[in-house]
């Protein structure tokens, strides 16, 4: 067995203000990581639900919008 003393840590009060959100200002670009704003502790299981919402918004970014009307579709 081993132990990791660092992986156990205790935020404090007013940090989650701290943390960015997936979408930026830039257009196009998301962020992803256990330190971003996911409801959940910057963990493993914070990480990956993260990677999840980039992946999201990533997917909309790309996909084309319905109600934009193109000069192909006349």
């Amino acid at each position: 067995m081993t132990r990791e003393r660092h992986a156990t840590f205790r935020q404090r009060p007013g940090t989650a203000a701290l943390r960015p959100g997936t979408v930026t200002r830039t257009p196009g670009m998301y962020l992803a990581g256990a330190w971003t704003d996911t409801g959940w502790p910057d963990t493993m299981e914070g990480a990956v639900r993260s990677g999840l919402a980039a992946a999201v918004a990533v997917r909309r970014h790309l996909q084309p919008r319905s109600s934009e009307v193109t000069a192909d579709d006349h």
